[in-house]
């Protein structure tokens, strides 16, 4: 049950960021997993403020925004993050982080496979220096351990999902040997896909949810788009243009799946999460595990897109 944003919090919010008076109470308008999406509206316009469910720190929010700033300035259309009065990103409430955003008003669908390929591109090409390395989440095996350990636990608890796991297990470690270092990397968006490429509701493209952006090799995301897409990722690929990714430039989307296949099967086991929260794991685990990413399924989407 989603409760409502307290007086004290929206005017926290309405008076750090300088938004101006609330016309009205803060709507909730979505659920993402790194947070809550609420529409807030004040006399000075209408804003989507962002309410983390996970921790966030101020210079790795400062780092997402100046990439976004670059984007926005090199024509990938997206909703402008706003600063506070002091110049900061993020404000720390009594339970949550927050942050804002320009809102804008979304259609029913989202972006086509071919317009998603020429958007990558276009990303591709802002050249954002990258900062930092590359985090594990994105360039590291899970492991043969905690592969493991995850089916143990599932088995031991009977989770939906547990059979599959098991039967992809020998693949799963197989694909972790594919995982390799990165040569090079700039700042990407790292989460482009169907969910977070939209079409307002005047029809324009935008890209949202910028805040997993950071360092990682450009290949390595068209990859991972393409699998992400399945069908329709020769036509993304063509759009995309240039030479098609090679094996070892799945790594990104191996290294992810084997994370996010980690940390929502933990949650879904875990009696300490909330009912919502088990409930969205468990779907993502059935999803995840109904199609994954291995080394055959990596040569069959070579054959289709090349």
């Amino acid at each position: 049950m989603i409760g409502m944003m307290s007086t004290e919090v929206t005017a926290m919010v309405t008076m750090r960021y300088g938004l101006g008076p609330a016309a009205k109470p803060p709507v909730y308008a979505a659920r993402g997993e790194l947070g809550r999406i609420w529409r807030l509206d004040t006399d000075r316009g209408t804003w989507a403020v962002k309410e983390a469910l996970v921790p966030v720190a101020e210079a790795a929010a400062d780092d997402d925004v100046a990439f976004q700033v670059a984007a926005a300035a090199a024509g990938i259309p997206l909703p402008l993050p706003v600063r506070t009065t002091n110049g900061c990103v993020t404000v720390r409430g009594p339970e949550a982080v927050f942050r804002v955003y320009e809102w804008v008003d979304l259609g029913p669908t989202g972006a086509d496979p071919a317009d998603l390929g020429a958007l990558l591109a276009r990303l591709h090409r802002v050249g954002h220096p990258a900062r930092g390395p590359v985090v594990e989440w994105f360039a590291a095996p899970l492991g043969r351990e905690r592969w493991q350990a995850l089916a143990a636990s599932a088995r031991a608890a009977g989770a939906s999902w547990s059979a599959p796991l098991e039967a992809h297990l020998g693949a799963l470690f197989d694909a972790d040997a594919l995982i390799r270092p990165p040569d090079r990397a700039t700042t990407c968006h790292r989460d482009v896909n169907t969910e977070n490429v939209r079409r307002t509701a005047a029809g324009a493209l935008v890209v949202l949810d910028w805040e997993n952006s950071g360092p990682a090799q450009p290949e390595w995301e068209l990859a991972a788009l393409l699998w992400d897409l399945g069908d329709g990722a020769k036509a993304a690929a063509a759009a995309y243009g240039g030479p098609p990714p090679e094996r070892d430039d799945f790594a990104m989307a191996l290294a992810v799946q084997g994370h996010l296949l980690d940390f929502y099967g933990r949650r879904a086991l875990d009696p300490a999460a909330t009912e919502e929260d088990r409930t969205r794991a468990t779907a993502r685990m059935e999803a995840m595990l109904a199609r994954p990413l291995t080394a055959d399924a990596i040569v069959r989407l070579l054959d289709e897109v090349r």
